[in-house]
């Protein structure tokens, strides 16, 4: 039954896959372009793979809740019967770990086509996941209480977030953000990956029971 929603979310959009497809291949090649230099490259595969994520998650939601919104009606009939409205966003939040696991081998294969590409350790990867999910978690409850419309206002805040994020973050922390790029590459063995992993199911499962319960009480 929940495969059927997933399988739905992603046929709303199926003329967009390929678009998606070519963002999350996009973003990784133009950092290769632009940074032509092995050094820069070398150590930021981690903040890549964030703006893969990110945009691809942005405009698979951006483009499943604007096909709903075109077709209300048909929502309201899905939810009469035989999907229970749990099953209805239950299914959301599978397509968004689809979206991610996308995204993870996507950048592994460029990785390896691209030896100067560093692989993601576990750490790294849960720092996406865990970015992912809060603007994730964020967006779906919204656009489902107040509508894609509301919803767009994360979106924008994403949007600036990402323009404006590795600017702030170098002017922060100067000379330690090689620090920091070191340290996140070489935590495979402690405790980051685990308050990581913690973090990043614990938001997803809050974002996921707050949704359902918001679209329970929902008029269709």
């Amino acid at each position: 039954m929940i495969a059927n929603l997933v399988k739905k979310d992603f046929l709303l959009v199926k003329k967009s896959i390929v678009g998606f497809l070519g963002i999350s291949i996009l973003v990784p090649l133009l950092a290769i372009i632009l940074m032509r230099n092995t050094a820069q490259i070398q150590g930021i595969g981690m903040f890549i793979f964030l703006y893969m994520v990110i945009l691809m998650e942005l405009s698979f939601m951006q483009a499943v809740a604007t096909e709903e919104e075109k077709s209300q009606k048909a929502t309201a009939l899905l939810c009469a019967a035989p999907y229970p409205r749990k099953s209805y966003v239950i299914a959301k939040y599978i397509c968004y770990l689809i979206s991610y696991g996308v995204c993870v081998a996507v950048y592994s294969i460029i990785a390896a086509v691209y030896p100067r590409l560093d692989f993601l350790n576990i750490a790294e990867a849960l720092v996406g996941f865990l970015v992912g999910t809060i603007l994730y978690g964020v967006y779906t409850p919204v656009a489902i209480k107040y509508g894609i419309t509301k919803a767009r206002l994360v979106f924008t805040a994403a949007i600036l977030l990402m323009s404006l994020g590795p600017i702030l973050t170098i002017k922060v922390f100067r000379s330690d953000i090689t620090l920091i790029l070191s340290f996140m590459q070489n935590t495979s063995g402690t405790l980051v990956p685990i308050i990581l992993g913690i973090a990043g199911v614990g938001i997803f499962l809050i974002s996921m029971i707050v949704s359902i319960r918001i679209f329970a009480k929902k008029e269709l």
